[in-house]
């Protein structure tokens, strides 16, 4: 059995898209062939009102932690690799501590890296860039959800060949209910924060009234929750209703009452949103912003799109495309079969699991 040290921040208090990721790889990657040894690198829970200072020592804390774990497994447990995923910022110094140590054990390091702004922080002159650059340079597999990610990387000298890409995965249903759609439902699912495009999903579907109903579910601020109701106006609670947030079940279920799932994003560290790979293993038209991995993931392997993206903070594209759909919804059923097909045959968890198993045998091949 090969040994990979995995440092992955994998608490139950940990909130995000990669402490999520990281819970279901270490729950559910299959263990016949390597077996993975955990560190967790969540820093403790800290109370919301915590100041700026509190937190950087307890992030420093806990990379102090991580180091330390490292240390003594890669000492005593013949570890062959260590895989640490990253959202960059300040645990970059960590990510840097982890390769410098794998060095002195002869341990093939992969960076995986799961945020959307890796270019620009690459590119950056300041203090995080210029570690990020160092940092990268000093591992042997770089992992990136995005092509663009990967084309900027690879465009770099010393990066060139060990760039790699690993989208995100889902468990997908082998069947799916193409029941053709009025395309009148539309629904927004995640947390409600202005730069998820909410307050323009709202006012394009004031503009749709009263033939377009929008449920939105998810946690908002009071101040953000009182923008939407002024934005709706008589619409509230009528055709725009608001629902608490749900667990991740449960909003898969409501999910599949929807026509649409929009998500118009323009949020700077977006990355790779599963809520989208939700809708489409549901067949649901997903309409969209080209931010991230977006694009990636809402174009089928033969470069046709199978979902609709839209200019970012534009109301206008938002309304012509639900607009589109209900006037040509044969043709947005056919969008919504490509979407499925597209998560079936590229997104499946065994076939992302596969896709890391063959990167950890190459990783050990080129060290032969």
């Amino acid at each position: 059995m090969i040994k990979v040290l995995g440092a992955f921040p994998v608490a139950e208090w940990a909130n995000g898209g990669i402490s999520s990721w990281s819970r279901k790889f270490v729950k559910t990657f299959p263990n016949d062939e390597f077996e993975l040894i955990v560190i967790n690198t969540a820093p403790r829970r800290l109370v919301v009102e915590s100041g700026k200072f509190r937190r950087i020592i307890t992030g420093l804390s806990a990379m102090c932690s991580v180091l330390k774990q490292a240390y003594q497994i890669l000492r005593t447990k013949q570890v062959a690799i260590m895989h640490t995923t990253t959202s960059g910022s300040l645990g970059t110094l960590r990510d840097y501590m982890l390769a410098k140590l794998c060095r002195c054990y002869g341990v093939k390091t992969i960076m995986h890296c799961r945020y959307g702004c890796i270019a620009e922080d690459y590119a950056s002159n300041g203090l995080l860039g210029r570690l990020l650059r160092r940092t990268m340079a000093l591992y042997d597999q770089i992992w990136v959800l995005d092509k663009r990610s990967q084309a900027a990387l690879n465009n770099q000298k010393h990066l060139m060949g060990k760039v790699f890409l690993t989208p995100n995965s889902l468990e997908v249903p082998s069947t799916c209910d193409f029941t053709p759609k009025t395309y009148e439902h539309v629904g927004f699912i995640g947390n409600l924060v202005p730069e998820k495009g909410i307050l323009e999903l709202v006012e394009a579907v004031v503009q749709l009234k009263p033939s377009t109903h929008l449920d939105i579910v998810g946690p908002a601020l009071d101040e953000t929750m009182q923008t939407i109701k002024d934005l709706a106006q008589d619409c509230y609670g009528d055709t725009i209703v608001k629902h608490d947030k749900m667990n991740n079940n449960d909003a898969v279920r409501f999910m599949k009452g929807l026509d649409i799932v929009a998500l118009p994003t323009y949020y700077p560290s977006e990355a790779f949103p599963i809520s989208i790979l939700e809708a489409m293993s549901l067949g649901k038209l997903v309409i969209s912003t080209p931010r991230a991995a977006i694009p990636d993931m809402l174009t089928t392997e033969d470069g046709d799109l199978c979902g609709i993206l839209v200019k970012e903070k534009s109301v206008a594209d938002i309304v012509s495309a639900i607009q589109w759909c209900q006037q040509n919804p044969r043709s947005a059923d056919e969008l919504c079969r490509k979407a499925y097909d597209k998560v079936y045959r590229c997104y499946r968890t065994e076939v992302i699991y596969d896709l890391y198993r063959t990167l950890y045998r190459k990783l050990l091949s080129d060290r032969q």
